[in-house]
């Protein structure tokens, strides 16, 4: 099947071009915020979060999910479980949500793995689909059997015939390393293919997704690995989105196809032109604690242990003292002093120390995003029981 020889209407291009435009503005804003690097995780664990919603009936802890990613990463080589396990009493995820967290931690693996492949220039492959599928499967310590495509039919026809799905997803990933229409309608086409072919069992909407955003990282949107909260809009209206999903898959005629194709293309284009809208309140959100930390009486030196630390807490609220050295690059003795005068201003607590490991926690900056992303699912509630987009 071909994919390049469809016309967008111009009102779905004009979509289009004012969600590409909005997230090259956001990109250069964050090349210009000194502690963009630091909300890097932050913004992909909100991202992650409405993920989860998009089939989940639950909104998972941010403060909770942004250390557990990171001590997965740190400490256990990408092993998600290890990280939720070690976490302290303090960030732990209540019991029932743990399936849940692990799904998110192996999102936000599955989006820095697909960035980085992007940002190599590599072709995207059928191996690559099956890879991306595993990281969403098992995490990036997966055991790297690419569990595979579905065998068997799907009920009332949907979806391809399970013999043709290696040929179609082959098609779709050389259309997906070609530059065809722009970043977004590319993205759009890919996204729609994929939810028409259905080629998995488990997590074909996570998989479709990541896989369409791969061709917006190799062409400069989501620039340096920033994730704007894209399933935000996609958490908006999970009804809608899954008569167009269902649509697609049941009725494969072509005139039926392109119709519902504009419609899919509208949706996503209206979604990450919110996602922006999004990031942005977050980064004014965090700037404005920033400004507040610094009018304190605290003598801040550029570039110092202490300067770093305060762009460094606003997306990190729970660390020890040896992994935020790590992170802002100063000796354990400079910033475990730094830390000391942020303990003094009352802008961090000691909550434990193990071993040599001393864990502060900044509950300014961990109520800011925990607010922030409760603020976003009360809205987006009011939008779907109004029916109105937000």
């Amino acid at each position: 099947m071909g994919y390049s020889g469809y016309s967008y209407s111009a009102l779905t291009q004009a979509e289009f071009y004012k969600a590409e435009a909005e997230l090259i503005r956001f990109g250069e804003r964050l090349a210009h915020s000194p502690s963009a690097k630091h909300l890097q995780d932050t913004l992909l664990a909100i991202d992650a979060i409405f993920a989860i919603r998009m089939s989940h009936d639950m909104t998972l802890p941010a403060v909770s999910l942004i250390t557990a990613f990171d001590l997965s990463n740190w400490k256990h080589r990408g092993d998600a479980e290890q990280g939720i396990r070690t976490q302290r009493p303090e960030f732990r995820f209540p019991d029932n949500c743990l399936n849940a967290a692990l799904q998110a931690i192996h999102y936000m693996q599955a989006i820095e793995w697909a960035s980085a492949v992007s940002r190599q220039d590599a072709a995207i492959t059928m191996e690559t689909v099956l890879h991306l599928h595993e990281i969403l499967l098992s995490g990036k310590t997966g055991d790297n059997r690419y569990h595979g495509f579905r065998s068997n039919f799907l009920p009332h026809k949907k979806g391809s015939d399970p013999t043709a799905i290696p040929l179609e997803v082959s098609d779709l990933c050389a259309f997906a390393s070609s530059e065809a229409y722009s970043p977004l309608g590319q993205a759009s086409i890919i996204h729609w293919a994929f939810e028409r072919i259905v080629p998995f069992d488990t997590m074909i909407d996570r998989t479709g997704l990541i896989l369409a955003f791969m061709p917006m990282f190799r062409r400069g949107l989501f620039a340096n690995g920033y994730m704007a909260p894209i399933c935000w809009g996609a958490s908006i209206g999970r009804e809608y989105r899954r008569k167009l999903k269902d649509s697609s898959r049941v009725d494969r005629s072509p005139g039926k196809g392109e119709d519902l194709r504009e419609h899919w293309a509208v949706y996503n284009a209206q979604n990450t032109y919110l996602s922006v809208v999004v990031a942005d309140s977050f980064l004014a959100e965090a700037e404005k604690l920033s400004a507040k930390w610094r009018s304190q009486n605290l003598r801040i030196p550029a570039h110092s242990a202490l300067d770093k630390l305060l762009d460094l807490l606003l997306g990190n609220p729970g660390l020890s003292t040896i992994r935020a050295a790590e992170l802002i690059g100063k000796s354990y003795g400079t910033t475990n002093e730094a830390i000391r005068q942020l303990a003094r201003a009352g802008i961090v607590r000691e909550v434990a120390v193990d071993g040599r490991e001393r864990i502060f926690v900044c509950g300014q900056s961990a109520a800011m995003i925990t607010d922030f992303v409760e603020s976003l699912v009360k809205k987006g509630d009011e939008a779907e029981s109004s029916g109105v987009r937000c």
